[in-house]
Protein backbone atom coordinates (compact mmCIF):
# COMPACT_ATOMS: atom_id res chain seq x y z
CA UNK A 1 0.00 0.00 0.00
CA UNK A 2 1.39 3.38 -1.04
CA UNK A 3 1.77 6.14 1.55
CA UNK A 4 1.01 9.60 0.14
CA UNK A 5 2.14 12.47 2.39
CA UNK A 6 -0.31 15.33 2.03
CA UNK A 7 0.54 18.90 1.13
CA UNK A 8 -2.53 21.14 1.36
CA UNK A 9 -1.99 24.61 -0.10
CA UNK A 10 -3.90 27.62 1.15
CA UNK A 11 -2.82 31.19 0.34
CA UNK A 12 0.46 29.80 -0.97
CA UNK A 13 1.34 27.99 2.28
CA UNK A 14 1.39 24.33 3.33
CA UNK A 15 -1.38 23.88 5.91
CA UNK A 16 -3.69 21.33 7.48
CA UNK A 17 -7.36 21.84 8.26
CA UNK A 18 -9.63 20.13 10.74
CA UNK A 19 -12.66 18.55 9.06
CA UNK A 20 -12.11 20.82 6.06
CA UNK A 21 -12.85 23.98 8.06
CA UNK A 22 -11.11 27.10 6.80
CA UNK A 23 -11.37 28.59 10.28
CA UNK A 24 -9.34 25.71 11.73
CA UNK A 25 -6.02 26.12 9.92
CA UNK A 26 -2.55 25.11 11.06
CA UNK A 27 0.33 26.42 8.96
CA UNK A 28 3.22 23.96 8.76
CA UNK A 29 5.41 25.51 6.09
CA UNK A 30 5.36 28.88 4.34
CA UNK A 31 6.71 27.16 1.21
CA UNK A 32 4.86 24.04 -0.07
CA UNK A 33 7.72 23.24 -2.45
CA UNK A 34 10.12 23.14 0.48
CA UNK A 35 7.68 20.84 2.29
CA UNK A 36 7.58 18.57 -0.75
CA UNK A 37 11.38 18.39 -0.74
CA UNK A 38 11.31 17.45 2.95
CA UNK A 39 8.94 14.55 2.31
CA UNK A 40 11.07 13.43 -0.62
CA UNK A 41 14.20 13.55 1.54
CA UNK A 42 12.37 11.28 4.00
CA UNK A 43 11.64 8.73 1.30
CA UNK A 44 8.26 9.75 -0.14
CA UNK A 45 7.30 7.61 -3.12
CA UNK A 46 4.23 9.74 -3.95
CA UNK A 47 2.92 13.16 -2.92
CA UNK A 48 -0.72 14.19 -2.54
CA UNK A 49 -1.11 17.92 -3.24
CA UNK A 50 -4.39 19.76 -2.73
CA UNK A 51 -5.14 23.32 -3.86
CA UNK A 52 -7.55 24.31 -1.08
CA UNK A 53 -8.14 27.73 -2.62
CA UNK A 54 -9.06 26.00 -5.86
CA UNK A 55 -11.42 23.59 -4.11
CA UNK A 56 -13.36 26.50 -2.61
CA UNK A 57 -13.27 28.85 -5.61
CA UNK A 58 -13.84 26.25 -8.32
CA UNK A 59 -10.61 26.68 -10.25
CA UNK A 60 -6.95 26.13 -9.33
CA UNK A 61 -5.25 29.11 -7.71
CA UNK A 62 -1.90 27.52 -6.85
CA UNK A 63 -1.27 25.63 -10.05
CA UNK A 64 2.24 27.09 -10.50
CA UNK A 65 3.20 25.63 -7.09
CA UNK A 66 1.79 22.24 -8.10
CA UNK A 67 3.86 22.41 -11.28
CA UNK A 68 7.03 23.15 -9.31
CA UNK A 69 6.34 20.20 -7.01
CA UNK A 70 5.70 17.91 -9.98
CA UNK A 71 9.09 18.97 -11.38
CA UNK A 72 10.86 17.50 -8.33
CA UNK A 73 10.61 14.04 -9.86
CA UNK A 74 8.38 12.16 -7.41
CA UNK A 75 4.92 11.15 -8.72
CA UNK A 76 2.27 13.67 -7.74
CA UNK A 77 -1.46 13.22 -7.23
CA UNK A 78 -3.28 16.54 -7.10
CA UNK A 79 -6.78 17.94 -6.70
CA UNK A 80 -8.68 21.10 -5.85
CA UNK A 81 -10.81 22.90 -8.41
CA UNK A 82 -10.09 20.57 -11.33
CA UNK A 83 -13.31 21.22 -13.22
CA UNK A 84 -12.29 21.69 -16.86
CA UNK A 85 -10.49 19.69 -19.53
CA UNK A 86 -8.11 22.62 -20.03
CA UNK A 87 -6.86 22.39 -16.45
CA UNK A 88 -6.55 18.61 -16.59
CA UNK A 89 -4.54 18.82 -19.81
CA UNK A 90 -2.22 21.45 -18.33
CA UNK A 91 -1.49 19.38 -15.24
CA UNK A 92 -0.99 16.22 -17.27
CA UNK A 93 1.39 18.05 -19.59
CA UNK A 94 3.67 19.10 -16.71
CA UNK A 95 3.93 15.57 -15.40
CA UNK A 96 1.22 15.27 -12.75
CA UNK A 97 0.55 11.53 -12.59
CA UNK A 98 -2.93 11.50 -11.06
CA UNK A 99 -5.62 14.18 -11.04
CA UNK A 100 -8.38 14.10 -8.44
CA UNK A 101 -11.79 15.23 -9.66
CA UNK A 102 -14.35 15.89 -6.94
CA UNK A 103 -17.24 18.29 -7.41
CA UNK A 104 -17.49 17.50 -11.13
CA UNK A 105 -18.39 13.90 -10.26
CA UNK A 106 -21.79 15.28 -9.30
CA UNK A 107 -22.09 18.46 -11.38
CA UNK A 108 -20.34 17.49 -14.65
CA UNK A 109 -20.59 13.74 -15.27
CA UNK A 110 -20.01 14.26 -19.00
CA UNK A 111 -16.66 15.92 -18.27
CA UNK A 112 -15.74 13.03 -15.99
CA UNK A 113 -16.54 10.49 -18.71
CA UNK A 114 -14.50 12.45 -21.27
CA UNK A 115 -11.59 12.82 -18.86
CA UNK A 116 -11.59 9.09 -18.10
CA UNK A 117 -11.55 8.33 -21.81
CA UNK A 118 -8.73 10.81 -22.38
CA UNK A 119 -6.54 10.10 -19.34
CA UNK A 120 -7.64 6.66 -18.14
CA UNK A 121 -6.31 5.70 -14.71
CA UNK A 122 -4.75 9.14 -14.24
CA UNK A 123 -8.21 10.39 -13.26
CA UNK A 124 -9.08 9.75 -9.62
CA UNK A 125 -12.65 10.15 -8.43
CA UNK A 126 -12.30 12.08 -5.20
CA UNK A 127 -15.32 11.21 -3.06
CA UNK A 128 -15.62 13.26 0.11
CA UNK A 129 -18.41 12.32 2.49
CA UNK A 130 -19.90 13.32 5.81
CA UNK A 131 -22.20 10.80 7.54
CA UNK A 132 -22.24 8.70 4.39
CA UNK A 133 -23.39 11.56 2.13
CA UNK A 134 -21.21 13.05 -0.58
CA UNK A 135 -20.08 16.68 -0.15
CA UNK A 136 -18.89 19.02 -2.90
CA UNK A 137 -17.53 22.56 -3.44
CA UNK A 138 -14.70 22.33 -0.97
CA UNK A 139 -16.83 20.21 1.39
CA UNK A 140 -19.16 23.16 2.01
CA UNK A 141 -22.20 21.76 0.19
CA UNK A 142 -23.93 18.47 0.89
CA UNK A 143 -25.71 16.29 -1.66
CA UNK A 144 -28.28 13.53 -1.56
CA UNK A 145 -25.79 11.04 -2.98
CA UNK A 146 -24.77 8.13 -0.82
CA UNK A 147 -21.17 7.01 -1.31
CA UNK A 148 -21.96 3.58 -2.75
CA UNK A 149 -24.67 5.03 -5.00
CA UNK A 150 -22.18 7.50 -6.49
CA UNK A 151 -19.52 4.82 -6.91
CA UNK A 152 -21.92 2.72 -8.98
CA UNK A 153 -22.59 5.66 -11.28
CA UNK A 154 -18.88 6.41 -11.59
CA UNK A 155 -18.16 2.87 -12.70
CA UNK A 156 -20.50 3.48 -15.64
CA UNK A 157 -18.61 6.67 -16.47
CA UNK A 158 -15.34 4.76 -16.76
CA UNK A 159 -13.67 5.75 -13.50
CA UNK A 160 -10.66 3.52 -12.81
CA UNK A 161 -9.53 4.84 -9.41
CA UNK A 162 -11.15 6.22 -6.23
CA UNK A 163 -9.97 8.36 -3.34
CA UNK A 164 -12.37 8.39 -0.41
CA UNK A 165 -12.24 10.91 2.44
CA UNK A 166 -14.33 10.74 5.59
CA UNK A 167 -14.65 14.47 6.33
CA UNK A 168 -15.51 13.93 9.99
CA UNK A 169 -12.16 12.19 10.46
CA UNK A 170 -9.99 14.47 8.34
CA UNK A 171 -7.30 16.29 10.28
CA UNK A 172 -8.59 14.96 13.59
CA UNK A 173 -6.10 12.11 14.25
CA UNK A 174 -8.91 10.04 15.74
CA UNK A 175 -8.49 6.92 13.62
CA UNK A 176 -9.81 5.93 10.21
CA UNK A 177 -13.36 4.89 9.36
CA UNK A 178 -12.32 1.30 8.72
CA UNK A 179 -15.91 0.13 8.17
CA UNK A 180 -16.44 2.56 5.32
CA UNK A 181 -13.39 1.29 3.44
CA UNK A 182 -14.30 -2.33 4.09
CA UNK A 183 -17.75 -1.63 2.63
CA UNK A 184 -16.25 0.03 -0.43
CA UNK A 185 -13.89 -2.87 -1.06
CA UNK A 186 -16.90 -5.18 -0.89
CA UNK A 187 -18.98 -3.14 -3.33
CA UNK A 188 -16.54 -2.24 -6.10
CA UNK A 189 -13.43 -3.64 -7.75
CA UNK A 190 -11.93 -0.18 -8.40
CA UNK A 191 -8.63 0.54 -6.59
CA UNK A 192 -9.14 2.82 -3.58
CA UNK A 193 -7.00 5.36 -1.75
CA UNK A 194 -8.04 6.12 1.83
CA UNK A 195 -7.90 9.56 3.42
CA UNK A 196 -8.83 11.06 6.76
CA UNK A 197 -8.09 10.26 10.38
CA UNK A 198 -4.84 8.28 10.26
CA UNK A 199 -3.30 8.69 13.70
CA UNK A 200 -1.17 5.59 14.31
CA UNK A 201 0.73 2.95 12.42
CA UNK A 202 -2.04 0.53 13.39
CA UNK A 203 -4.46 2.57 11.26
CA UNK A 204 -2.18 1.98 8.29
CA UNK A 205 -1.83 -1.72 9.11
CA UNK A 206 -5.61 -2.09 9.40
CA UNK A 207 -6.15 -0.52 5.99
CA UNK A 208 -3.42 -2.65 4.44
CA UNK A 209 -5.22 -5.74 5.76
CA UNK A 210 -8.08 -5.03 3.34
CA UNK A 211 -5.88 -6.23 0.47
CA UNK A 212 -4.31 -4.85 -2.67
CA UNK A 213 -7.49 -3.09 -3.75
CA UNK A 214 -6.84 -0.56 -0.97
CA UNK A 215 -3.85 0.71 -2.91
CA UNK A 216 -2.89 3.77 -0.90
CA UNK A 217 -3.47 6.00 2.09
CA UNK A 218 -3.07 9.77 2.34
CA UNK A 219 -1.45 10.84 5.59
CA UNK A 220 -1.35 14.43 6.78
CA UNK A 221 -1.46 15.75 10.34
CA UNK A 222 -0.05 12.58 11.92
CA UNK A 223 3.16 13.05 9.93
CA UNK A 224 3.33 16.78 10.51
CA UNK A 225 2.81 16.34 14.25
CA UNK A 226 5.38 13.55 14.51
CA UNK A 227 3.04 10.71 15.53
CA UNK A 228 5.32 8.49 13.45
CA UNK A 229 7.98 8.90 10.78
CA UNK A 230 7.29 8.63 7.08
CA UNK A 231 9.73 5.72 6.78
CA UNK A 232 7.77 3.85 9.46
CA UNK A 233 4.51 4.49 7.61
CA UNK A 234 5.98 3.23 4.35
CA UNK A 235 7.15 0.03 6.03
CA UNK A 236 3.73 -0.46 7.65
CA UNK A 237 2.04 0.01 4.28
CA UNK A 238 4.27 -2.68 2.83
CA UNK A 239 3.55 -5.04 5.71
CA UNK A 240 7.15 -4.80 6.90
CA UNK A 241 6.42 -3.25 10.30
Amino acid sequence: MIILPAIDILDGRAVRLRQGRLDAVTVYNEDPVDQAKRWIDQGAEWLHVVDLDGAVLGEPKNISIVERIAALGVPVQTGGGLRSMEVLERLHAVGVRRMVVGTSLVTQPTLVAEACERFGGAIVAGIDARDGRVAINGWREGTEYGVLELVQELELLGVKRLAYTDISKDGMQTGVNYGAYRALVGQTSIPITASGGVSTLDDIRDLASLGLQLEGVIVGRALYEGAFELAEAIRAGRGEE
